[in-house]
Order: structure tokens, then C-alpha cells, then sequence
């Protein structure tokens, strides 16, 4: 009788040693939060996903500015530079993205930077003048938020 006293000892302090770490371990897991980090606030803020209905003039106004912003960013560049841009525009990868890959001397990059915020000012004048102008023919577009260049 006494190894089966033994026996039951040992599966039952097993046990308890399981069911106590497992218990740690549940109280040591984070609890989810629904408060959300700054970053990310102010990444996903409620009006940068805002659909905005624009008239097909001020769609045009926008492709003429972005088409001008590319136009002046391949300005900017060297050859291989510029072959990598045309190529990664064609096939519709977003610019922000191909402009951190072609690694962009500083000068290059602060001349962007300008080129950039001149365009996304073009744009909010665009957007502004949305209230003053009736919504015929609306177009729904989601304004995109840009990012700064870095390497």
C-alpha cells in the first residue's frame, strides 16, 4: 500500500504544480486593452479613411497635381534612379514606397520632401474647394496620408 500511496502522492502534486504554473501563466499573459497606442491614433485617425465624394473635376485637378509631382520627383533623379521609378509607377506600387527604395541622396531627399508637401497643399486646395462647389457627378475617393522618406 505503500507505493500506491506513493503513486497517488506524486500524480497529485503533479497536477498541482501544473495547475499552478498554468494559473501564472494566465495571470502573466497582458489583458487586451482598448485603448490603442499613440502611434497608431494618430496614424488611423477617423479622417484619414473618411471617403470624400469629389467632382470629376476635382479628380482631374488631383491626377493633373500627382501626374506634375511625379513629373518633377523623375526630374530629381539619375538614370537608374529614374528607370526604377518608371517601372515600380507602372506597375502601381504607391510612391512613397518606391521613392524609401531608390536610395535617395539627402539633397535628393529634400527636394522631394518639398515637391511632396507642395503637392499634398495642391491637394487640400483641391479638397477645400469642395464645399464651395456643388457635387455633381461625385466620385468617392479615399485621401491617402503620406509619410516622410527615410532610410
Amino acid at each position: 500500500m505503500s507505493i500506491n500511496s506513493i503513486k497517488r502522492l506524486s500524480v497529485f502534486s503533479t497536477i498541482f504544480a501544473f495547475s499552478t504554473i498554468l494559473h501564472a501563466v494566465v495571470l502573466a499573459a497582458p489583458a487586451p486593452s482598448s485603448v490603442s497606442t499613440p502611434a497608431l491614433t494618430t496614424q488611423t485617425s477617423p479622417a484619414s479613411h473618411q471617403r470624400i465624394k469629389l467632382t470629376n473635376q476635382q479628380r482631374l485637378q488631383i491626377q493633373v497635381a500627382r501626374q506634375q509631382r511625379d513629373k518633377d520627383i523623375e526630374a530629381l533623379l539619375n538614370t537608374s534612379q529614374d528607370t526604377k521609378f518608371k517601372a515600380a509607377m507602372q506597375s502601381r506600387k504607391k510612391t512613397m514606397t518606391v521613392l524609401q527604395s531608390l536610395d535617395l541622396n539627402q539633397d535628393q531627399q529634400k527636394k522631394v520632401q518639398s515637391i511632396w508637401q507642395a503637392y499634398k497643399l495642391q491637394v487640400k486646395q483641391i479638397l477645400s474647394s469642395q464645399a464651395s462647389q456643388p457635387t455633381s457627378n461625385p466620385t468617392a475617393v479615399t485621401p491617402t496620408t503620406s509619410q516622410p522618406i527615410t532610410k
